[in-house]
């Protein structure tokens, strides 16, 4: 009997992570692809790739951002630097979102006690559990490593496509492992996610520090993130590295196990304190509750945004000078930026912020669809608080979230930028930070539209657009995309300030279909049904 429920507890675990592998393995298999096809009707002429090769490899920042190039005179070392890393973060996110999503969310919404009444333990639900998410893995590297030696083996080989596929895939393996053990620490899935999150984050900055400087390239050895840059899949394969990626995940996995019989179901190992004082300020409206339940995400993305701005303060300078004295200057023209100052690379690199801002709206629409799907907006909606007043409530806070992140980033590059002697003006830096916002905001009102007429799909729908409008940009930036292809990705309509003046028409445009886009989403709203999880 045990047995039947682990087998139905583990095909649950696959049915609600399945879809996600299958469209974060064909996202690298395209991203990929259409890198090595780019590179090379892009760069034809072998002067053009030595010219390229040492654009780049002379500037600090994108080797901080993308991982230190090697053998960008050819098409696997550019694929490689363009690629593996960021898709390997991508793919990490996605893992992270699911495994808290079937560990800890389960259990959050009560449906974990249902298999506990059977005969089944806490430790035999987690093992299932587990092993349909490694069942998702496999789906995931499956598609990656068929699709990659299909569809670039000829041009990178066989064996460097398949280990590209191993090494990317290497870094979801350990984040599902880091979001087992966090869904064990924590007490709810939201502080599960941030504390994943947070370890993702600490990893990629550790990442940055090693790349930063030939003395400190033995922290390579400290983060997962650095053993992905070890591996060198098409230009210096060496398997050591990814190897220990996945005795990593299998390790915490491992962990995660042993401390699940150790915590009450229900609760975590670091479970919030009882018995304290109650604090009602802000309860009177839909505004300010839903202020206070985004409190604790709004002060994350505010600092993390804060030191992202300070790491660009801090570094603009120093890649500038680099930047002006190679051959940058053609690929800063691709970007329609004249100027190869620090104007340019804080221009280059808020356009990240403004990637940052995106996954954060993203992020409130996911907080607000599981109000409706947990049931707890139930408890407002039978009160005098209608359907519309609670969603304006969730859309303002989200709105202030996404307005204080864009100021700590302005705050913490204004900061660094002084002590650093970036020369670059609060004023400029204000306006580059208000340029981050009609993304966001249109990503916030598209979100909002698809919870109102889809709400199942809105959280994933929503995080696709921003992933894939952050992959047409990375393509695209490099290959020389359609402008038709270009236009779909909401990045590609904002300016890069202070490096230009901002494109305000389009600005507004965004923001004016992102308050259409959220009208819509009120309006399904109040015409449907609630819909839970």
């Amino acid at each position: 009997m045990s047995r039947t429920a682990a087998g139905v507890t583990a095909r649950l675990a696959w049915r609600r992570t399945w879809r996600g592998a299958a469209a974060v393995g064909l996202s690298i298999v395209l991203v990929t692809v259409t890198a090595v096809l780019g590179y090379e009707a892009a760069y034809p002429d072998p002067a053009d790739r030595v010219t390229l090769a040492r654009s780049i490899g002379s500037n600090p920042g994108l080797s901080a951002l993308f991982g230190e190039p090697r053998d960008l005179e050819t098409m696997a070392g550019f694929t490689e630097w363009r690629v593996v890393l960021i898709l390997a973060v991508v793919g990490a996110v996605w893992a992270l979102l699911a495994t808290t999503r079937v560990l800890r969310g389960e259990e959050d919404e009560g449906r974990t006690e249902l298999l506990l009444a059977g005969p089944m333990t806490r430790t035999t639900a987690a093992r299932a559990t587990l092993g349909g998410l490694g069942g998702t893995v496999l789906l995931l590297l499956a598609i990656t490593l068929v699709g990659l030696v299909a569809g670039s083996g000829r041009d990178l080989g066989a064996g460097p496509a398949a280990l590209l596929a191993l090494t990317v895939v290497g870094m979801p393996v350990v984040m599902v492992g880091v979001g087992a053990l966090a869904s064990q620490v924590a007490d709810t899935r939201r502080r599960a996610t941030g504390l994943g999150a947070a370890v993702l984050g600490v990893a990629y900055l550790v990442r940055v520090l090693a790349d930063s400087s030939a003395d400190l390239r033995w922290l390579r050895w400290a983060t997962p993130l650095g053993w992905i840059e070890l591996a060198h899949p098409l230009t210096e394969p060496d398997p050591v590295p990814v190897v220990l990626l996945y005795v990593l995940g299998g390790v915490l996995a491992l962990v995660a196990l042993a401390l699940v019989g150790v915590r009450d179901t229900g609760a975590g190992l670091r479970s919030a304190r009882g018995a304290t004082r109650q604090r009602v300020r802000g309860l009177t409206s839909p505004v300010g509750l839903a202020a206070r339940l985004a409190a604790g995400s709004a002060w994350a993305w505010a600092i993390g945004l804060l030191l992202a701005g300070g790491l660009i303060g801090l570094v603009a300078r120093t890649a500038a000078e680099a930047l002006a004295q190679s051959a940058g200057q053609d690929m800063l023209g691709g970007l329609g930026i004249e100027d190869s100052g620090t104007r340019a690379y804080v221009g280059i690199f808020y356009l990240f912020i403004t990637i940052a801002l995106a996954l954060a709206a993203a992020g409130q629409v996911a907080a607000t669809r599981e109000e409706e799907a947990t049931g707890r907006v139930d408890a407002l909606l039978v009160r005098p608080v209608t359907r519309g007043r609670w969603l304006a409530g969730r859309v303002v806070v989200a709105v202030g979230l996404l307005a204080l992140g864009a100021g700590a980033a302005v705050l913490g590059t204004w900061a660094a930028g002084r002590a650093a002697g970036l020369g670059v003006g609060a004023a400029d830096l204000g306006t580059a930070g208000v340029n981050t916002l009609p993304a966001a905001l249109f990503v916030l009102g598209a979100g909002t539209a698809l919870h109102g007429v889809l709400p199942r799909l809105a959280v994933p729908l929503t995080y696709a657009l921003v992933t894939a409008s952050f992959l047409l940009e990375v393509v695209g930036a490099s290959v020389g995309l359609p402008t038709w292809l270009l236009n779909l990705s909401v990045l590609h309509h904002v300016a890069p300030a202070p490096a230009v003046d901002p494109d305000w028409l389009a600005g507004a445009v965004l923001v004016l279909l992102g308050l259409g886009l959220a009208v819509v989403g009120a309006v399904a709203l109040r015409a449907r049904d609630l819909v839970s999880a």
